[in-house]
């Protein structure tokens, strides 16, 4: 008796679609996308995260600071008529003047450091009031404003961001990524089998980590080109460039590692097909009896 049409047709509809409807699949491709979102914000936050730390960021707002204020010019201007009221005055803390962040100086301070050494001090608490309290140190009237369009008003939100805060909340975005791709990448491994687990994972982290290097590669090409043959602009420029190298160079990095898991990936199960088989062929000739029971199965003459 022959099926039916409609049998044949149902056969051939789960035979074509079925494995690629199935509820394991759909579920694959949904931690697969949700792993390599996980991966791209762990990136970047642990990107933040290294720009923003004090031990990265204090040099180059010491660069910065020197640029803005023309920090060596004015203490060799200001500097001795400080050290004149110092000498006539017992006060105690000194500003120096015309300085536009309100660094406070002592007596001993102003006398016995010459000038060199007085503009590496300056510039050493400048960096710590403005890493603490970010531009807004700079506005002593509170009205200070930037267009965001121009030139300043992008530097103004840049330099803005690198603060203690922000490395505060990039630490613990950091975790909090860390902990969520552990988890998905755990479940993408456990809904795979074989050697495909570590091919659909260095997939993901591909996936997770190529809009970055795309993003920040653009970023740091257009850093390098914005603004004219100004000094102060040329100056910015190599203050932000490295800024934006870090998250390209992590990208880049996590990136290589998900194409070497995926390749890696590759070779693998042929090379378990190899072993196994001669394996399995000497388990199946080697069994007891195997060759009695061939003896037996000749017919008699």
């Amino acid at each position: 008796m022959h099926p039916t049409d409609e049998h044949d047709r149902a056969s051939l509809r789960d035979r074509v679609y079925g494995q690629a409807t199935a509820t394991s699949e759909g579920r694959r491709s949904l931690l697969g996308s949700l792993f390599a979102v996980s991966v791209f914000l762990l990136v970047i936050s642990l990107s933040v995260r290294q720009v923003t730390a004090p031990a990265n960021v204090l040099g180059a707002l010491q660069s910065g600071i020197a640029v803005v204020t023309d920090v060596n010019q004015l203490v060799a201007d200001d500097a001795p008529r400080a050290r004149e009221l110092a000498r006539n005055s017992d006060e105690q803390a000194f500003a120096l003047p015309g300085y536009p962040l309100d660094i406070a100086l002592s007596r001993a301070e102003l006398l016995d450091l010459n000038d060199q050494q007085l503009t590496a001090l300056l510039l050493q608490r400048s960096a710590a009031l403005v890493y603490a309290d970010g531009l807004g140190a700079f506005d002593r009237t509170g009205e200070q404003s930037f267009n965001r369009f121009s030139s300043q008003g992008l530097i103004e939100l840049g330099v803005s961001q690198v603060s203690r805060s922000t490395h505060d909340r990039a630490t613990f975005a950091s975790v909090l990524f860390a902990l969520t791709t552990a988890g998905f990448g755990a479940l993408l491994a456990a809904t795979a089998e074989g050697w495909g687990r570590l091919r659909g994972l260095g997939l993901a982290t591909v996936v997770g980590a190529l809009p970055g290097v795309l993003i920040f590669g653009a970023l740091y090409w257009l850093v390098g080109r914005l603004g004219g043959t100004d000094p102060f602009e040329s100056d910015i420029r190599d203050i932000a460039g490295p800024v934006f190298q870090v998250p390209l160079r992590n990208f880049i990095v996590v990136a290589v590692a998900g194409a070497a898991m995926t390749a890696g990936s590759l070779p693998f199960p042929l090379l378990d097909r190899r072993l196994t088989r001669p394996a399995a062929e000497t388990s199946t000739t080697g069994q007891p009896g195997s060759d009695d029971l061939a003896t037996d199965a000749t017919p008699a003459d």
